[in-house]
């Protein structure tokens, strides 16, 4: 298989100052939204990498985690000092995510490329579903204060996971329990498989999932993935790096990139509402999702669909 630079799958990648305006612009505005939506930005420099670039999936999602890493550190502690992040949780989670990240590292190198793209596209479609659904959530919630009143399990009481953050878009203080420890360890191991396999660091899934199972704020559940995300990263990235498979020409402009795009989210994410951040995260779902099983499609049937651009 040859990519887009005439090179063979598996060698150094030669790119032109254009395609490091592109990589760092891309990477920019992956960033840009994962801080926003704290996942990453993962999620858009895999389909950059593999359907603009037209890279092997496998150098991607290689490349791709060590972008999550750059945009985790950017985003990661900006949440921090703004108090929204929980780190207890954070903490709890992050356990259960860096087991499957290894699992996830180590299947990635026997899967083939169009399998990989057609789980990315279905990953996609449930977290556009689920953001789509839950969409109102938070308003709901806030308006009627039942994040402070939720019954908590167990394991969430004897680990004294609550908290409070100040919301800026709804001009109050926010106070929640955290419920549900189980299922949130459950979808931390899964999210740390799909971010090994994906490179996608994983907080598509946990953001999701803290939110609808476990009682948490969207922005934080966001802002404490934002800080999970780069351990789990980190992880991963390493199987990769004893694989041989990471091409370090096309770190710098992706890291350089994310980490400036993942600073202008920080500072936009507690003014935007919820519900918007959630609507915007669907529509590019859908879009990804649809063009990474036209590019499966293509890779393993020679089936060719129209692109939306």
């Amino acid at each position: 298989m040859r990519d887009s630079y005439g090179k063979k799958e598996g060698t150094i990648v030669t790119y032109t100052a254009s395609t490091v305006a592109a990589l760092f612009a891309g990477a920019s505005v992956a960033g840009f939204f994962g801080a926003l939506l704290g996942i990453g930005g993962g999620l858009f420099i895999v389909p950059l990498l593999v359907l603009v670039l037209h890279l092997p999936m496998k150098t991607a999602v290689a490349a791709s985690l060590i972008a999550v890493i750059a945009t985790s550190n950017a985003g990661g502690s900006k949440y921090v000092d703004q108090r929204i992040t929980n780190l207890r949780l954070a903490m709890f989670l992050e356990i259960f995510t860096t087991v499957g990240a290894i699992a996830g590292s180590i299947l990635a190198l026997y899967l083939q490329d169009w399998i990989m793209l057609l789980i990315f596209a279905a990953l996609l479609i449930n977290m556009a579903w689920n953001s789509f659904a839950t969409r109102k959530l938070d308003d709901r919630r806030i308006a009627a204060g039942t994040f402070a009143t939720a019954e908590q399990d167990s394991i969430c009481r004897k680990l004294r996971l609550r908290g409070q953050y100040y919301d800026q878009s709804a001009g109050r203080t926010v106070d929640y329990v955290v419920t549900g420890a189980r299922t949130g360890a459950i979808v931390s191991l899964l999210a740390g498989i799909a971010s090994g396999l994906l490179g996608i660091g994983g907080g598509v899934l946990k953001v999701s999932a803290m939110n609808r199972h476990m009682n948490i704020p969207m922005k934080v559940a966001a802002a404490t993935s934002k800080l999970m995300i780069g351990i789990t990263a980190a992880v991963g990235s390493l199987v990769f790096f004893i694989a041989g498979v990471i091409q370090f020409g096309l770190i710098g402009p992706i890291a350089i990139g994310t980490t400036c795009g993942a600073t202008a989210g920080t500072m936009v994410m507690n003014r935007v509402s919820s519900a918007l951040l959630k609507k915007t995260l669907t529509v590019l779902m859908i879009y990804m999702a649809y063009s990474m099983v036209v590019k499966a499609l293509q890779i393993r049937f020679g089936i060719v669909l129209p692109h939306l651009g």
